[in-house]
């Protein structure tokens, strides 16, 4: 997992996840799992790749950057006392969804990644993101992609896929 997500030490499921509203900075303190009397900073953000700011939407959902997680009632307790400033200006709500489950849908390494980036053909390269179903996997490929300094109409091509997968 993300920043946010580290314990990955805790070997039972997860109790409350909770996800930030706004698409700007949310950040907070939690208590740490393992020992409650360490109180521990979060950060929950949007990239700016995945928000749209002319029409002020959310392109993509990262799930690692924008919902954290709580692994016990006493912590979700504590962690509600501490952020119940945020939790009372709706800036922070319960996320009732689960972890995303599609990061090895369509794994590519970083050389089938780079070799989609260099296709010269732009039908080509469009064809190719039609077999992408996974948005981590499409997410990667346009972090290289602005990389490589590759032309506007590829860049118009992965936004649109983009929200092809996240409508």
């Amino acid at each position: 997992m993300a920043k946010n997500n580290i314990y990955l030490t805790m070997n039972h499921d997860v109790h409350r996840r909770y996800a930030k509203v706004p698409v700007n900075i949310v950040a907070g303190l939690r208590p740490d799992p393992v020992d409650p009397r360490i109180q521990v900073g979060w950060t929950l953000n949007t990239a700016e790749s995945d928000y749209d700011l002319a029409t002020k939407r959310r392109i993509n959902f990262v799930y690692e950057n924008e919902v954290i997680e709580i692994y016990s009632e006493a912590e979700d307790r504590v962690f509600r006392k501490l952020n119940q400033a945020l939790l009372n200006a709706g800036l922070l709500r319960e996320y009732v969804g689960t972890a995303e489950t599609e990061v090895s849908a369509n794994f590519l390494t970083d050389d089938q990644v780079l070799e989609i980036v260099n296709i010269r053909s732009i039908a080509d390269f469009k064809r190719e993101l039609q077999a992408i179903t996974s948005s981590v996997t499409l997410q990667r490929v346009k972090e290289r992609a602005e990389d490589s300094n590759v032309t506007v109409s590829k860049l118009k091509a992965l936004d649109a896929r983009m929200q092809e997968l996240t409508s």
